[in-house]
């Protein structure tokens, strides 16, 4: 395993950490004073999705090229990490509509990159 994989295992600890426990990390997610409303403590989960999401390009993304695979790649785990801390935050903070919209949008973006890189995968591509 080589030092970039390591490092990205570390970060997306830490950012599993930061989604679960986002007043841990206060500078990160927002601060330590409790969030305003519902759709705020949901976001402050996401940041640290978003940490989660750059652990796992840097464990997945092994190389650049070519661009037409690596650069979806790095975009579908990213936001998967996203919408893994978002789906999180709606089972442990609540449910709101503005949430569930960003949950549909996150899960179409993940659907097309998804269709791309399958397609990019096919034999004879």
């Amino acid at each position: 395993m080589n030092a970039l994989r390591i490092v990205g295992l570390v970060v997306a600890v830490v950012g599993v950490a930061a989604a679960v426990c986002p007043h841990w990390f206060g500078p990160l997610t927002g601060g330590p004073a409790p969030a305003a409303d519902l759709f705020e403590a949901v976001e402050r989960r996401v940041r640290g999705g978003m940490v989660l999401g750059v652990g796992l390009v840097l464990v997945a993304v092994t190389a650049l090229r070519p661009w037409s695979v690596s650069v979806p790649s790095a975009i579908f785990y990213f936001i998967t990490g996203a919408l893994a801390a978002r789906v999180l935050g709606i089972v442990l903070d609540g449910t709101s509509a503005k949430q569930w919209l960003w949950v549909s949008v996150e899960a179409v973006v993940l659907a097309l990159i998804a269709a791309w890189l399958w397609r990019a995968s096919a034999p004879g591509a």
